[in-house]
This record gives structure tokens, C-alpha cells and sequence, in this order.
């Protein structure tokens, strides 16, 4: 597992390590303020997969959001309108407490063995 902050600043490393991944989470911030800042990181986990000749339509994916315990979260179905990309699973999350994370683990480890066994 490898992980990147989704800020722009930290794009190359992003890249470097979906060289070799074939399975993604995505970490959403729940702030409003947040949301072009997801669209823009989303936007660059599709063209990284792109160059790696990886498909995000037949990764196995999951939308994770973030920072649920803020007072300017979005409301879920809205924040889920706005990034879901292909029926993925959602899950929220306060990462600093921990809550939702394990759960997002778990979520992408179905969907990579489910995947393992369609192609095995």
C-alpha cells in the first residue's frame, strides 16, 4: 500500500507510484472549499493510470471521503454526486481518528481479490 498527499505539489510522486499499481483509493476531501482541488486530483490519477496504459474503468476502486467530522463537510449524497466516477464504493472517513479507514482497506482488499479471481 502507498499513499501521496492529493495536493499538486506532490503530482510526480503520485505518478512514480502508479507505475506499478494496478488497484487505487481515492481520498477525498469533504470540505466545499475542497472540491475543484478532488477534480483536479482525480483528473490526474485518470491521466497517470493513462500513461501506464492502465484503464480507470477496469481498476478495482474505491471513493473514500475524507474529513467527515468538519463543520463545512459536504453532505454525502452531494460530495458522492460530485465524485463518483463508475458506481465505486464510498466511504467516509476521519482518517486522524482512524474512523473509516480500516473499513476503505478492507473494501479495496474485496474488490483486488474479486478482481484476482476473475482474471485466475
Amino acid at each position: 500500500m502507498y499513499t501521496v498527499p492529493g495536493q499538486v505539489f506532490y503530482e510526480a510522486s503520485r505518478k512514480l507510484i502508479l507505475e506499478r499499481r494496478r488497484r487505487s483509493h481515492f481520498v477525498a476531501d469533504s470540505q466545499e472549499e475542497r472540491l475543484d482541488a478532488n477534480f483536479e486530483t482525480m483528473e490526474n490519477l485518470q491521466e497517470h493510470l493513462r500513461e501506464h496504459n492502465l484503464k480507470f474503468e477496469t481498476i478495482p476502486y474505491v471513493l473514500q471521503l475524507n474529513k467527515r467530522d468538519l463543520p463545512n463537510a459536504m453532505v454525502v449524497p452531494e460530495l458522492t454526486k460530485q465524485l463518483r466516477k463508475k458506481g465505486e464504493p464510498v466511504l467516509e472517513a476521519v482518517a486522524v481518528t482512524g474512523q473509516g479507514v480500516f473499513e476503505t482497506l478492507r473494501e479495496v482488499a474485496k474488490l483486488v481479490l474479486a478482481e484476482l479471481k476473475k482474471s485466475g
